[in-house]
Formats: structure tokens, sequence, C-alpha cells
């Protein structure tokens, strides 16, 4: 039986974190990047007049199925799905699952759809690894937890795997393939 590996959607797959902020800098004439951002809770960083209403843009008809992918990402996830069951792990608001699903459908046609798991928290569903930039999520998770950086993760430290983009997750689980006496076959670009 292959090892599942569960993948969050939103800033670990997709580029939700700079769309989600361009629209909240242009509409409250702000300049607030990922950079700025030391913890999870993105409201204390925005203005006061916008407080949790940032969330709302994550409600937006059509955000979602409009994201781009990380570099990356789309050919190794097809790697991934080669060697290992994937799941597509997301936590989403009943609005948008149907713009998450379509996004999964166009950059990673290869996932069905009943590798698609909306779902939170994420350590309800079985995995033996996940891969994710929410530090609550890999802090709690049992499995392996793979924590893409970001700036609003840097507290945890040592405890988890650290990948800075779609290329160290590839050696990661090349190494992981090679630890468990199985071979990493397959061809991933270096780039997309």
């Amino acid at each position: 039986m292959r090892k599942i590996v569960g993948v969050d959607l939103d800033t670990t797959l997709n580029n939700l974190e700079q769309v989600w902020l361009a629209k909240y800098n242009e509409k409250y004439n702000d300049s607030l990047t990922v950079a700025d951002m030391a913890n999870w809770d993105v409201t204390t960083y925005v203005k006061p007049e916008c407080g949790k209403d940032m969330y709302k843009f994550l409600w937006e008809p059509g955000l979602f199925r409009d994201l781009g992918i990380k570099p990356s990402a789309a050919s190794i996830m097809a790697w991934l799905n080669d060697h290992y069951e994937v799941f597509i792990v997301t936590s989403a608001h009943p609005n948008v699952v149907a713009d998450k699903w379509a996004w999964v459908e166009k950059h990673l046609p290869f996932i069905d759809s009943y590798h698609f798991v909306p779902l939170h928290p994420k350590d309800l569903f079985r995995m033996d690894y996940l891969i994710d930039d929410g530090p609550h999520n890999i802090e709690g998770f049992r499995g392996k937890g793979i924590l893409m950086d970001m700036p609003y993760n840097q507290y945890l430290k040592n405890r988890h795997i650290r990948c800075r983009n779609w290329l160290d997750v590839f050696q990661y689980f090349k190494a992981e393939l090679n630890r468990d006496g199985r071979e990493a076959y397959g061809f991933v670009a270096a780039s997309e």
C-alpha cells in the first residue's frame, strides 16, 4: 500500500497570498506584503478599518479559480502522484469549494475528485505526510509535516521538515523513497 501525502492548496500550491494581499492593498491603499507577517493572524497586520473583513476577499466568486500555481508544483505533484497516494486537503468556506475544485482540475488534472478533500482541521484525515504552510496544521499533525517556508511560520524551529519551494519538496520525497528502498523513477522539469 502506498503512503498517503496530503497537500494543502492555498499558498502551498497556489499564489493566494499574493492575490489576497494585492486585493487588500488596492482597496485599503496599503502596501502589506507576506514578508511583513511574522504570525498567521493576518488581521493583526491590516488597517483597523479592514480588520476581519480581510477574510471576505476569500469568499469572492472566482478568486480561487483564477489563482496561479507555484513554480514546479504541477510537475512535482504529478511525480508525487506516481509514487504516493496524493490528496489535496484544503480548508474551504462552502462558497468557494467549487472554485477550488475547478483550480485543481485546471492545474492538476491527474488529481480526481476522490482525492480532493475540503476539511478543517486537517489532522482529522489520516495521512503519512502533510505539505502545508499553515503552522497550526503542521503542529497538530501526527505524521511527517513538511512546512512550506513562509515568514509567518518561522517560529516552528527544527521540529518539522522545512521546504523553501517545490524543488525542495521533490528532493525530500526522492530521499524518502530511497530510505524506503523504493526507486524514485520519473523526470521532473527544473522549472516551469
